[in-house]
């Protein structure tokens, strides 16, 4: 196989054949291969490997008319008849002064990351099989109360990507990605709960699978006998898993295309202290095995590391070319788009609280309150306000001891508040996918119970 810039770079020279003189043409092209094996209840349930790929052309007519079309086709006549397709969709749209394509940077100097894992694909799925069937075996050995391991989940990736563009850019790198995850079903006494544990990774090396099996038992054998707690104002320390389920609205939220739209609640507070001074938040696609790190972002600008929020105040929103354009400032190598079949808008990279200075133990040895293990409904949350309302599960906390399950509650607030009410960031960073946070806790909130 053509390696794929030089099938990008052809891709375009079938494209460019078909669009008006004048016009600005953009290839997005990526290539991939993943499987997954899925381990259920002492069986196999299911293996999968797939292979896939795909083309974006994007055309740029004057004027700032842009049309977008996708194939997956990558013959002559295929990508011919994408570009036709997307001249005809610009030629309906209306002008945009500001729809242009991103002009070539040079790179900074290497950091050298590396994203492939050259041992991936290296398992057979039989030895996969074999280490999620002795994984569900010591956690059953091991916890009486753990009844099943409902599912146990291995999956892996290979990616590659290429972009060229009329206005000089021509980029390709290739990653790799690795996941486990596993679920359980806990009973006592009548009582059955489920809960679970899972991390993404670029490294299969860097996957801990008795740990991510362990925590999984763990996590779902605190839910037990869990109870309301009287309604109340109180200390809040969120799991880094659920200091992340807050960040990912926190992240929608910076990026400057929402802030424009009028849906975010930074909106207007750009300089302005938005959280207390031992908040810091960052955007860096250039982390060292961070799983959203790349050399170019989606339009094939140079990524960088961004301080979103700074010792509590908003530093920067997160842009792509557009956006940077509507507010005449320049990219911060965020554009983001969801593979082939879509054109680029601003988007995060590997986004995370800094970490702290306070010990995790030191935290939770001062802390009387709630340990949060998991919410539901953050989905709901108001992107405009920051108002939420949630379900949470989690555990009662006392001189660095947890007492008791706590489970049908709601927490009730607004995010800026939240942000403004972290009183303790802990050392303990950690990453679930391409979004990171240490333990933290919140000084007050508002939870419904008994």
């Amino acid at each position: 196989m053509k390696p794929i810039l030089n099938a990008a770079r052809e891709v375009f020279s079938w494209a460019k054949s078909q669009i008006p003189s004048g016009a600005e043409l953009e290839i997005f092209m990526s290539e991939g291969r993943g499987r997954s094996v899925v381990w259920s209840e002492e069986k196999c349930e299911d293996t999968n490997q797939a292979d896939g790929g795909g083309v974006g052309v994007r055309v740029i007519l004057p004027g700032g008319r842009q049309g977008f079309a996708f194939t997956t086709r990558l013959d002559k006549e295929g990508v011919e008849k994408t570009a036709l397709r997307a001249v005809q969709v610009a030629k309906f749209v209306p002008e945009d002064p500001y729809r242009k394509f991103a002009q070539r940077r040079e790179h900074p100097a290497a950091n050298g990351n590396t994203l492939v894992d050259e041992s991936a694909f290296g398992q057979s799925v039989t030895a996969i099989q074999e280490r999620l069937k002795a994984g569900e075996g010591r956690i059953l050995k091991k916890y009486p109360f753990i009844k099943s391991i409902l599912r146990a989940g291995f999956s892996e990736g290979t990616s590659e990507t290429a972009i060229v563009s009329s206005s000089g850019i021509e980029e390709s790198y290739s990653s790799t990605h690795s996941g486990l995850g596993v679920s359980c079903l806990s009973e006592k006494d009548g009582e059955r709960q489920e809960g679970g544990f899972g991390l993404s990774v670029r490294f299969g090396k860097d996957l801990d699978w008795e740990k991510i099996f362990e925590t999984s038992a763990q996590r779902t054998l605190a839910l037990l006998g869990g109870k309301p707690i009287p309604s109340g104002k109180i200390p809040v320390v969120f799991d880094p898993t659920v200091a992340c389920d807050f960040l990912s609205l926190i992240s929608g939220a910076v990026c400057a295309d929402s802030v424009q739209k009028g849906k975010s609640f930074f909106a207007g507070k750009l300089n302005q202290t938005v959280a207390s001074g031992t908040v810091t938040v960052v955007d860096d696609g250039t982390l060292p095995n961070g799983l959203a790190t790349a050399p170019v972002d989606d339009e094939g600008i140079p990524t960088q590391k961004t301080a979103v929020i700074s010792n509590g105040t908003l530093s920067h929103f997160l842009y792509d070319t557009y956006a940077s354009l509507k507010d005449k400032t320049a990219s911060t190598g965020n554009a983001s788009r969801a593979g082939f079949k879509s054109s680029p808008g601003s988007g995060t990279s590997n986004f995370y609280f800094a970490a702290g200075k306070i010990p995790r133990g030191k935290i939770l040895k001062e802390t009387k309150g709630l340990y949060l293990y998991d919410v539901m409904g953050l989905h709901m949350a108001d992107p405009i306000s920051g108002d939420f309302s949630v379900g949470a599960i989690g555990t009662w906390i006392e001189n660095g001891e947890f007492k008791s399950g706590v489970r049908g509650i709601t927490l009730a607030g607004n995010l800026l508040g939240l942000l403004k009410n972290i009183d303790a960031v802990g050392d303990d960073l950690q990453f679930f996918g391409s979004l990171g946070s240490p333990t933290i806790r919140v000084s007050e909130m508002t939870a419904s119970g008994a």
